[in-house]
C-alpha cells in the first residue's frame, strides 16, 4: 500500500510539474518556446484598432519584424510616400515571456485614424512558430497586430 502512494504521489507532483512548465499565451502557444518561436522575421497578416480589423487602412505596406538572435530588432515597411524604411533597434523578452520589449525604434504612421504610433513594449497574446500575435496601448487605444513568418 504504501508502494501505491509514493507512487501515486511521484505520478502527481510530475503533472504538476508538467502543467506549471507549459503556461501559454491567451490564444495560443507555450511561454517556454517564446525564444525559439519569435527568433525569425514576421509579416504582418492583419492590424485591429480598439478591437476593429483596419488592416485595409493602413497607410504603410510591407510591414516586417526580425527579432534575431542575440537581441538585435529590425522594423521594415514602406510608408505612405512609397519609401522604404528601416529601423533598427533591440529586443529582448520580459515578464517571463509575456512581454516583448523593443527599444530604438521610433514611431511609425499607420492609418489616418491612427496618425503615428510608438511603443515599447508589445503584450504576447499568441506565439507559435507559425503565429505572432501582440497588442499595445498608444494613448487611449489598443493596437493589435498578427503576424506570420515571412
Amino acid at each position: 500500500m504504501k508502494s501505491l502512494n509514493l507512487i501515486m504521489s511521484i505520478i502527481a507532483i510530475s503533472s504538476l510539474g508538467l502543467f506549471i512548465s507549459c503556461k501559454k499565451y491567451s490564444e495560443g502557444g507555450t511561454l517556454r518556446k517564446a525564444e525559439k518561436n519569435i527568433t525569425k522575421t514576421w509579416k504582418l497578416d492583419s492590424y485591429y484598432f480598439n478591437g476593429v480589423d483596419k488592416t485595409s487602412t493602413l497607410l504603410i505596406t510591407n510591414f516586417k519584424e526580425t527579432y534575431a538572435e542575440g537581441g538585435t530588432y529590425t522594423r521594415t515597411y514602406t510608408d505612405s510616400s512609397g519609401d522604404p524604411i528601416t529601423q533598427l533597434g533591440s529586443w529582448s523578452l520580459e515578464s517571463k515571456n509575456a512581454l516583448i520589449k523593443v527599444s530604438g525604434t521610433g514611431s511609425f504612421e499607420l492609418s489616418v485614424e491612427t496618425s503615428s504610433v510608438s511603443a515599447s513594449e508589445y503584450t504576447i497574446l499568441k506565439l507559435t512558430k507559425d503565429e505572432l500575435w501582440y497588442e499595445f496601448m498608444n494613448s487611449t487605444d489598443m493596437h493589435e497586430f498578427h503576424l506570420i513568418p515571412d
